[in-house]
């Protein structure tokens, strides 16, 4: 059931009337609600992973409990490290094993690719890449004793199967989360307010941008027929525009769903495409992956590494973005995407510019010509890597780039898309108006008064509603 869908736009009010209204008293009965609407709609998206993921959340469950039940050291770390092995081989299993059969048969086969012959694919579960990440935190922090197990099954199931994060994140931390649903929760009109106006960003960024750069975009990056340098610049830089908007449009609208519910989520976007250097782009895009990843993987590695002075930060940093690479999906354009993100990163590492303070202008009405020269510095190499993404596919990839730096690079692109265009230049103008708030509509700085804010909520809401795009599956599923 994606969010924007016929069936969405009934389940949810539904689900949110009986949160506020019929629960009773305590948060138990919230909690109940949300639990069983979450199974509704997780069993509406993929039910066959149901089962699967149940087992997954009791295993966690019983392990942290464990973890501070167990007296000897070695028991507790022979029990936590199965914890780990446990999250960890169950997403290497479902997600990598294809890639790993590919590429022994293609030892095997002397270079020929492809599964060997009744070899059964295995299908992803929906959301598992992100609860894989979420459990995994959740067993750490319990075993380095900064956060209790949850007692309360209900409570953990709920913070496990919570439908507006399940399928793509943001990746909620338990400390965050199952404090907020242990009271019960009140009725916030600001809140709710806040929270509907982000989900109507999110359905704007959605189906009127993502959406719609589909039709523009598929023809050139199909491999079919040629095309000019220019016409190869304009759909990579629409790519990772489309891209951006695809996901956060996704992160807006889960995290104003559950702002609706009286359960905010952490920020997951925050003006990357505005971003001045690689490290700036890395902490406004994905944040709540990006977090993790450094909490978990950078500085407990390069602690351990430490006394390899500047080759232990090499190590750390190409760790980090081969995992992010590979998280993405069991794809070699995905390697290579963490292979070249981490040769960005570590420019800046060995210039000691990692720590550098932003240049990055809050309060100015428009980008100062160094920072311009900056945002673009950094938006070209990031648009030529996350190509990758869209190729799925190294030769594709290079196709793509070849075609571009080519003799018609200066020519005029082909069938340019001129509305989609200035679409494309409102939506990024919003962003920018509003880019130290949590998403454009939120006004909370804003001098403009009531009538002319609600007018422009108004506007983006009917737009939303006649020029959005066919295409609804969001991107970040695949991954």
């Amino acid at each position: 059931m994606p969010f924007p869908s016929f069936g969405f736009l009934l389940f949810f009010p539904c689900v949110l009337l009986c949160h506020w209204w019929l629960p009773g008293r305590s948060a138990r009965g919230q909690n109940v609600l949300l639990l069983l609407a979450s199974l509704v709609f997780y069993g509406l998206a993929d039910a066959r992973a149901l089962p699967l993921l149940f087992v997954c959340a009791l295993v966690n469950y019983a392990t942290a409990i464990g973890l501070v039940t167990l007296v000897k050291e070695s028991k507790r770390s022979v029990l936590f490290w199965s914890g780990i092995v446990f999250n960890i081989g169950l997403l290497a299993v479902f997600k990598y094993f294809g890639f790993f059969l590919t590429g022994v048969a293609s030892l095997l086969n002397g270079g020929e690719g492809g599964p060997p012959d009744g070899a059964l694919p295995i299908l992803l579960p929906l959301g598992l890449s992100f609860l894989t990440f979420q459990m995994v935190g959740y067993l750490i922090e319990v075993n380095n004793g900064d956060l209790e197990p949850e007692r309360s099954p209900l409570a953990f199931l709920t913070y496990v199967f919570f439908f507006p994060k399940i399928l793509a994140g943001p990746v909620e931390r338990a400390q965050h989360f199952l404090p907020r649903i242990a009271v019960r929760r009140s009725f916030d009109a600001s809140l709710v307010s806040d929270g509907f106006r982000q989900v109507l960003w999110g359905f704007f960024a959605k189906v009127v941008i993502a959406d719609n750069a589909d039709a523009w975009l598929d023809p050139v990056f199909d491999g079919s027929g040629a095309r000019a340098g220019s016409t190869f610049l304009l759909a990579a830089s629409m790519y990772i525009i489309q891209l951006y908007a695809d996901f956060s449009g996704y992160s807006n609208i889960a995290i104003g769903i559950s702002k609706m519910l009286g359960i905010p989520l952490a920020a997951n976007f925050a003006a990357p495409l505005f971003a001045t250097n690689v490290s700036e782009f890395w902490k406004r895009w994905h944040m709540s992956l990006t977090g993790w990843m450094m909490d978990y993987v950078f500085t407990p590695l390069s602690f351990l590494l430490r006394g390899l002075g500047r080759w232990g930060t090499v190590v750390s940093i190409s760790v980090v973005f081969l995992t992010v690479g590979i998280w993405h999906g069991a794809h070699w354009a995905f390697v290579l995407l963490g292979a070249l993100q981490s040769l960005l990163f570590l420019r800046m590492a060995f210039a000691n510019a990692l720590n550098r303070p932003t240049v990055f202008p809050d309060r100015t009405l428009l980008p100062t010509g160094k920072h311009l020269f900056r945002m673009i510095a950094t938006f070209l190499p990031m648009m030529l890597c996350f190509v990758l993404l869209r190729t799925e596919d190294v030769g594709g990839w290079f196709r793509v780039v070849r075609g571009m730096f080519s003799s018609t690079l200066f020519s005029l692109p082909g069938q340019t898309p001129w509305p989609l265009l200035g679409m494309i230049a409102i939506y990024l103008l919003l962003e920018w108006w509003q880019r130290s708030e949590e998403h454009a509509l939120r006004f909370r700085h804003s001098a403009l008064p009531a009538p002319v804010r609600g007018a422009i909520c108004y506007v983006v809401a009917f737009t939303a509603l006649w020029y959005g795009g066919a295409h609804q599956t969001f991107i970040y599923f695949q991954f």
